[in-house]
């Protein structure tokens, strides 16, 4: 019993670390940090500003200047953050821009420009990956970049509304810095400044007679503020704690040797246990010789002096075969005698309850008075008694399952 629980601890020791190991491994780090669970660190943000729309006209900018209109510009984007530097958004921007289209006039064309477009961006906190993270940290300067589709089309030309106006499609690439401002744990305040640079043909131009745009790309500039809500349960990353495998090779090599001791004493137990049965087979041989000595008359040997013992499994009360063998030298010896012989039972008082060690081992001894009359002795020379585990005829505990006959 000792063994086997030294050897579960050992194994239950090992499989605690071994699965710590597996979950810490199966968790990836970076700087000392866990990654999140996949509903961890959600943000939503929403913000609103300015934008203006320019490209490039032989090599000069539009013919009214960079910036000469400003148009309102909003943003929205549901954002996560992976690490403590990388996180990715999913936004949405638009609204409406003006722009002067260059046909070689002084003034250009204006237009009015309706559009939209849904991007996916890549977030790097910079500020994290310079300084390390900082969960309360006040500043935090973020650069995003990523892909997106957008729709624009002319709303108005030249102060006239757009009959039936096309419809252009275009991938477009936004980059940009997030300025945010922790106000408490859920909210800060961000300014963003983004450029989405976009194939030139998304302002229309093309649909102007007399175009003079020969660059191949436009960007849309805008600056917006706004707010950024912190709606997880988690916000925050935790530190990795590495483990010290130094305490579980201590505890297991602990464990190693108190398995072995365990196995070495069980080794001497059964050594024990040998002597033990080869001390009983002695006797049981000595015993047989003296029986047949006896069933002879060998006038060395009253048949007063004649016990037999006859031992039972636990729990049995069925004699085996090398004891009805010595019964039958018993009965011999019986038969030869004038003498009566009484057959008492014993039972183990280490198992079974009272009532039933008291019924094993009347069992016990009815068993061998019935080998006895089936072997020829005259019942009127024997008599049954059981003791059940009152007596104990023995020290060990396993030779008090016995039937002696005396």
């Amino acid at each position: 019993m000792k063994k086997l629980v030294i050897t579960l601890a050992l194994v239950l020791t090992a499989g605690t670390m071994f699965a710590q190991d597996d979950n810490q491994a199966s968790r990836q780090r970076w700087r000392n940090f866990e990654t999140n669970k996949f509903t961890d660190n959600w943000e939503l943000s929403a913000g609103a500003g300015v934008q203006t729309f320019y490209n490039m006209t032989d090599g000069d900018l539009n013919p009214q200047g960079f910036g000469k209109d400003l148009t309102l510009a909003v943003d929205a984007a549901l954002g996560k953050w992976i690490t403590p530097i990388v996180g990715f958004r999913l936004g949405f921007a638009g609204l409406n821009w003006t722009n002067y289209v260059a046909d070689g006039s002084d003034d250009g064309i204006e237009n009015k420009i309706k559009y939209f477009d849904v991007h996916a961006d890549v977030m790097l906190n910079l500020t994290n990956w310079v300084c390390h993270y900082k969960a309360d940290r006040f500043y935090n300067l973020i650069f995003f970049a990523g892909v997106g589709y957008g729709q624009s089309w002319i709303d108005e030309q030249n102060g006239v509304e757009a009959d039936d106006p096309d419809h252009n499609n275009e991938w477009l690439v936004p980059v940009g810095f997030i300025n945010r401002f922790r106000l408490c744990d859920r909210w800060t305040f961000n300014i963003e400044l983004r450029d989405q640079i976009v194939r030139n043909g998304f302002d229309n131009g093309q649909n102007v007679p007399g175009y003079l745009g020969n660059s191949d790309f436009s960007n849309i500039l805008s600056a917006t503020a706004g707010f950024t809500w912190k709606f997880s349960h988690k916000n925050d990353f935790n530190k990795y704690e590495p483990i010290d495998k130094s305490l579980y090779d201590n505890r297991i090599s602990s464990l190693e040797k108190d398995l072995q001791a365990a196995q070495d004493q069980n080794a001497e137990y059964q050594k024990q246990i040998e002597r033990y049965k080869q001390q009983l087979n002695d006797k049981e041989r000595q015993l047989q010789e003296a029986l047949k000595n006896a069933a002879k008359g060998n006038p060395a040997m009253s048949n007063d002096d004649v016990t037999l013992s006859i031992f039972f499994p636990i729990g049995s009360s069925e004699i085996s075969d090398k004891n009805e063998i010595n019964i039958k030298y018993m009965a011999d010896v019986i038969k030869a005698s004038n003498k009566n012989y009484t057959i008492t039972g014993y039972a183990d008082a280490k198992t079974g309850s009272e009532a039933r060690n008291n019924e094993l081992s009347q069992q016990r001894a009815e068993a061998v008075y019935n080998a006895l009359v089936n072997a020829g002795v005259d019942k009127s020379k024997l008599t049954v008694d059981y003791k059940g585990c009152s007596v104990q005829p023995f020290d060990k505990d396993y030779l008090n399952r016995v039937a002696i006959i005396k």
